[in-house]
């Protein structure tokens, strides 16, 4: 009886056969190559003896692998989206507290637009090329504290006599300029 039970209980399907019958050594080459696979040595590490306990074949695992690809793919992808989310609403919000500052001119006035005519010299004038990709990618350019920075720095330098262009040269300065500075 016993016989018979182990006979009835086989692959039928020849194709179906090679998912099981581990390989003397996995090979993961394939995707060694791939960026978006995100390789991780310690994960791999942890793979191969599950593979081996499973008795699972090189195309199994190698159909294992795929489809973790296609989810990490998805998840990224899913990810970057909701930041992108993430980015407006922070945005809306920047506005809102923009709008409920009293520090800051009302929207609408001439007055906003001299305040942000300063902010926006400054932020052109000063700011590197490093700070403003920093600023635009995270939002922070909307940002209230932001804007009255910039602001204050547009005052200060126009105060100063500042120019984006630097401080002069010392050959361009006088002696009591050395010895006391430049502004008025």
């Amino acid at each position: 009886m016993q016989q018979n039970l182990n006979t009835n209980i086989k692959l039928t399907d020849k194709s179906e056969a090679i998912f099981f019958g581990k390989p003397e050594k996995y090979d993961y080459s394939k995707f060694s190559s791939i960026d978006e696979f995100g390789w991780d040595d310690e994960l791999m590490n942890k793979l191969t003896p599950l593979a081996e306990k499973l008795n699972l074949s090189q195309e199994s695992v190698e159909l294992l692998m795929e489809l973790a690809l296609e989810m990490s793919q998805k998840q990224k992808a899913q990810y970057e989206k909701d930041e992108e989310q993430k980015q407006v609403e922070n945005i809306l919000n920047y506005n809102k507290l923009f709008s409920e500052d009293n520090e800051l001119p009302k929207v609408n006035s001439i007055q906003i637009r001299k305040f942000m005519e300063l902010a926006n010299g400054a932020y052109s004038d000063f700011a590197t090329p490093k700070l403003k990709e920093i600023l635009e990618k995270t939002g922070l350019v909307y940002h209230p504290e932001m804007i009255k920075m910039f602001h204050k720095i547009g005052v200060l330098s126009q105060e100063d006599n500042l120019s984006h262009c630097g401080t002069p040269s010392i050959e361009e300065l006088t002696p009591a300029q050395i010895l006391y500075g430049t502004s008025n």
